[in-house]
């Protein structure tokens, strides 16, 4: 039986939010920008940081900056400054590489190991993924990766994520943002992106 695209989708959202994540579908960056503003001040969060200069254009360029959160990009900042803005920021919002729908599954390619923290030190984690990007299986993901470790002029670092971080090592109870993010937020986006643009 052949999986048609909007059945890929589905299989992904329902994979993402049985994980406690939350999915929603978006036309552009400016409805991820929408939605991140939106989550700062529902949050009241005093400071985002975004993984990528193309992030930072396209999502916060036209906001004014009477907003009552600070966004700023990680490949501005010298590593003491990123490292100090770490402790504070309370959403990182990243691209996303590549996409499995059957698991949910989130896969992050970085040649620059501290990209990673932007994902797994704050509170909430958006990740921005290009429905190009979406494959259905771990299996068809396997050949995309092998291609993004021959292609890398460095060594680069590839994460999986599945869900926002959770442990029950402590009496048996589920207790979220013990290791990471307490919350993942999933944008599925229809515009393609490119990370480093």
């Amino acid at each position: 039986m052949t999986t048609t695209e909007a059945d890929k989708i589905s299989r992904f959202n329902v994979e993402v939010t049985s994980v406690g994540g939350r999915f929603l579908r978006v036309p552009d960056l400016s409805t991820v920008g929408d939605y991140v503003t939106e989550l700062a001040l529902a949050s009241k969060a005093k400071q985002i940081i975004l993984c990528s200069d193309a992030l930072s254009s396209s999502l916060f360029l036209s906001y004014p900056t009477s907003q009552p959160f600070k966004a700023v990009v990680k490949g501005e900042l010298s590593d003491e400054q990123f490292f100090e803005t770490l402790k504070t920021a309370e959403i990182g919002v990243s691209a996303v590489d590549l996409a499995v729908a059957e698991t949910g599954t989130l896969i992050l390619a970085t040649e620059d190991e501290s990209d990673r923290l932007v994902t797994a030190l704050t509170q909430a984690h958006v990740a921005i993924v290009p429905r190009s990007r979406l494959v259905l299986s771990l299996e068809e993901a396997e050949s995309h990766i092998s291609k993004m470790l021959a292609d890398a002029k460095e060594g680069i670092c590839i994460s999986l994520v599945s869900a926002s971080s959770r442990t029950s090592d402590i009496g048996d109870m589920n207790i979220l943002g013990v290791h990471g993010p307490k919350e993942l937020h999933v944008l599925l986006l229809e515009q393609e992106f490119l990370k480093s643009a």
